[in-house]
């Protein structure tokens, strides 16, 4: 039986990180993963830029196995991911309903 695939839009210069779960027979994750990295061969960066970046995109993924070795490693990795999220969360605006007359709806995003 073949699996479900889903191919996704990526600009040409984009350096992709896949993170693939291992799952048991029942579909939990057992906490394995395949963890790899790809761009298209439409690539247009330098030659410098390429190797850099996919220097990047390696350390990124060294990353998992790193975290996994290292408390403090881990520790300051959730801390910046924690701060991230507190900070896509203050960029969203607060919706608060101001008055209602009918089918006309005043908000107020501040």
């Amino acid at each position: 039986m073949a699996e479900d695939k889903i191919y996704m839009d990526f600009d040409p210069n984009d350096f992709v990180i896949r993170i693939s779960p291992f799952l048991d027979q029942k579909g939990n994750w057992t906490g394995e993963l395949l963890v790899g990295s790809c761009t298209t061969d439409e690539n247009s960066v330098s030659d410098e830029d390429y190797v850099n970046l996919m220097q990047i995109t390696h350390m990124v993924c060294a990353s998992i196995p790193a975290m996994e070795s290292d408390e403090t490693v881990r520790s300051t990795l959730l801390k910046y991911a924690e701060d991230a999220l507190e900070e896509q969360e203050e960029e969203k605006p607060k919706l608060r309903l101001v008055e209602t007359d009918d089918n006309v709806i005043k908000v107020n995003f501040k």
